[in-house]
């Protein structure tokens, strides 16, 4: 067995233990935002799609491409939605695209599980038309819960993260781009604590996002031009 194997077989087990297909971390926010940016009419790249729960807020409509290192997981994806696929590891392996591929690059929750994210954003940011877009988000690891966990003793982190990702961060990896917005988002509650209103979370979230953002949602915009380029 390959490393490549290896690894997806890892992953496999990681999503089937803790119940990962058919669930999309705050989908009920991060799905009609991504599917807004998206649009329609568009060659589209999903890197990390996983089994699909996330790409079928944005597939109708246009031309999907997934990739995962999950091949279970990617079978479920060309099940479901009827997407092409290719199995890679993100880690390793260049993405086998020509210059200038897509319209649209998304890279939901993946971010944070690469050895080197600069290198992936790069390979994102080349195979991207001239004023493509590069979507998807990315959770706050410095959210007030994981600051809690980690003052005493313990981490919040899924162990598949590589990486601690905060806003000033992600922001540094899309510095390439022409343009970045990042949108935070979340909520404040739950579990053991009492759920609190929207209205009043969202202030907090949007007001101290780097404290109350469970995750950041982001669009960068790659140059229209070559001699733009950074």
């Amino acid at each position: 067995m390959n490393r490549r194997e290896e690894l997806g077989s890892a992953y496999a087990a990681h999503h089937a233990e803790h119940a990962r297909y058919g669930f999309s971390y705050r989908a009920g926010e991060r799905g009609p935002q991504l599917a807004a940016w998206v649009g329609t009419g568009t060659r589209v790249l999903d890197l990390g799609c996983r089994d699909g729960t996330l790409t079928q807020h944005y597939v109708t409509g246009n031309v999907v491409t997934g990739v995962d290192i999950d091949r279970q997981a990617l079978l479920m994806a060309r099940e479901r939605l009827g997407i092409s696929t290719i199995w890679l590891d993100l880690n390793r392996d260049q993405l086998p695209f020509d210059d200038g591929s897509f319209d649209v690059v998304v890279a939901g929750e993946i971010l944070e599980h690469l050895v080197d994210p600069a290198f992936v954003v790069g390979e994102a940011r080349r195979v991207l038309t001239p004023g493509g877009v590069f979507i998807g988000s990315v959770p706050n690891s410095f959210h007030w819960r994981a600051r809690l966990a980690f003052l005493t003793g313990r981490s919040a982190e899924d162990p598949t993260h590589l990486h601690l990702v905060s806003r000033s961060e992600l922001l540094k990896l899309l510095g390439g781009f022409a343009t970045a917005e990042l949108i935070p988002v979340g909520g404040i509650g739950g579990r053991t604590l009492p759920v609190v209103p929207p209205w009043i979370s969202r202030w907090f979230v949007r007001g101290l996002p780097t404290l109350f953002a469970n995750d950041f949602l982001f669009r960068a915009v790659k140059q229209t031009t070559q001699g733009d380029e950074a």
